[in-house]
This record gives structure tokens, sequence and C-alpha cells, in this order.
């Protein structure tokens, strides 16, 4: 289904945006050719506006429409760097035009200082951690459909966001009607194993940074996750879930260092696939 990629990739112009396909088979019709902004793993330690780095990002998301902007956390790196990822965040919020929203979730670096502020200043943007928001896509009826949005912050509990709109309580995920279409946000890609077992069709990761350092397309020797190096990018599958993984626009272990991992903001298009073969075990899809 996916060309699986065996040398490094290299972003072409807006860089760092590379676009991608991303195919299920439970894309109802009406959410064909939906794009997605996956926006990953900041990491902003101080104010950078003014550096080529971020001055790129801007660029980026200003040339770059998009229906939905989706945040998987760590907008932010240690204690004390609250106030520069929030004034990132604002520029960024200056730059992007997604037609539907922006919607994010935390991550593990992310304060709890720093997301209560986020939630009270940074109303433009949709915090759904712990929670589902279904957004109405195309008209309503048959050629309509409603995209599922789910916000796993850390920790991760599918289920127990699930049950929150879901009484009584379910032996598996709730069944939707064919025009609704479940999409998860997570910061950790380990979320994929509650994921697959709630039937939960995609979603989409960060955290790992694809490991920053990279010494062979499929070796890294620092990931910050329990995957196998050679999964800590890229499409993952296992059951019929599909899980994607943000190389990031941060720097994790050593600042303004990446070997071969260049930083990256994936732009998905939805597609229908007309079958997928489920898998046991956590595979690789596409890597990137």
């Amino acid at each position: 289904m996916y060309p699986n990629a065996t040398t490094f990739r290299t972003p072409v112009p807006p860089r760092p945006v590379e676009t991608f396909d991303l195919a299920h088979p439970l894309i109802p019709r009406a959410l064909e050719g939906l794009t997605i902004l996956h926006v990953s793993d900041l990491h902003v330690r101080r104010n950078l506006l003014h550096t080529d780095r971020y001055r790129t990002i801007l660029e980026a998301l200003d040339r770059t429409p998009a229906d939905i902007i989706a945040i998987t956390g760590d907008l932010m790196d240690e204690p004390g760097h609250e106030q520069a990822a929030l004034d990132t965040l604002r520029a960024l919020s200056n730059a992007w035009r997604p037609r539907l929203g922006v919607f994010a979730i935390f991550g593990n670096h992310d304060t709890p200082e720093f997301q209560r502020t986020c939630k009270r200043e940074l109303a433009a943007i949709n915090f759904i951690g712990g929670r589902t928001l279904d957004i109405p896509i195309g008209s309503v009826g048959p050629t309509g459909a409603i995209l599922r949005l789910i916000g796993l912050d850390w920790p991760e509990d599918p289920l127990a966001v699930l049950l929150q709109d879901a009484p009584p309580v379910p032996t598996s995920a709730p069944q939707l009607p064919p025009s609704h279409f479940t999409l998860a946000l997570a910061h950790h890609p380990n979320s994929l194993i509650p994921a697959a077992a709630l039937h939960i069709p995609i979603l989409l990761a960060g955290h790992t940074h694809a490991g920053q350092i990279r010494l062979h397309p499929r070796l890294a020797p620092h990931t910050s996750s329990d995957l196998p190096m050679h999964l800590a990018s890229g499409i993952l599958q296992l059951g019929s879930t599909l899980c994607c993984i943000s190389r990031g626009l941060g720097d994790g272990v050593v600042e303004h260092l990446r070997i071969n991992c260049p930083r990256q903001m994936p732009l998905y298009t939805l597609r229908r696939a007309e079958r997928m073969e489920p898998c046991e075990h956590v595979r690789q899809v596409r890597s990137w």
C-alpha cells in the first residue's frame, strides 16, 4: 500500500513540510481529500522566532493550506521556557490558516503551568486532551461525514476518553456509523497498542524525533521510545490501526544537532483504501 523508502529523505520546499497520502478503508467518501498538517515536538527552549529555523517554519505555514492543524505535544522543552513557547505558538497561530481549526494535545515536556496558560490565552487552539470532539464535514445527510477527534494527553488512556462519551461501559470502542471516522492525537507512539485494541483507525504521534541522529535510515541510537529504533518514525500498523510518527520540529537530546534526520511537518491527505490486511505485530508500512 505504501512505498518503503530505503534512503534518507531530503525535504523539498516549502520545507519542513512533507506531503503524504494516508489511506484507510474506513475513510468515508466525504473525507477523501481532507488535509491534515501535523505539528509536533517544537521543544522551544527560548524565543527563536528570529532564527532561520522558525522563519522557515512560519514561511512554510503561510504557504501550506490545510483543512486541519493537528498538534501532538512537547511544545516547550524544560521548566522556565513556558513564555518562549507561548510566544512561539502565538506566532504560529498568526501564520497558519486551517479551514476547520487547530486541535492540540500536550506532551511530557509541557508543564502544568504551561498547559493552564495555553488553555486560558490561546483561544484559537482547541486543546482536546482527555476528550473527544466531533467535526461535521460537508453537508448534513448521506453526502456528509463526521470526523471524530480523540485527544490523548499524558498518561494516554484511550479507553477512558472513549467511555466519557459512550455509556454504558462497552467491551470495545463504540461502534460508529460508516459516515463517522475516528482519528486520535497522542504524544507517545506507544498509544498505538491500545488504539489498535479499540479499533481506532488512525493515530498521529510524535515524541521520538525519529531518533534525531541517524547512522542509517533504520538505525537511530536514541529514540526516547520503547519501540525498536527502526520503528521510531513513519507509518506503523498494528491490527487495522495506522500510527503516523512525525520526526518533529525541535530537538530533544542535543540542541541544534540533526544528522540524516531533518525536521518535519507532515501534510497528510486522506484517501479511501480498497482494502487493508490486519497484522498481529507492529510493522512499518512507510518510512520517512
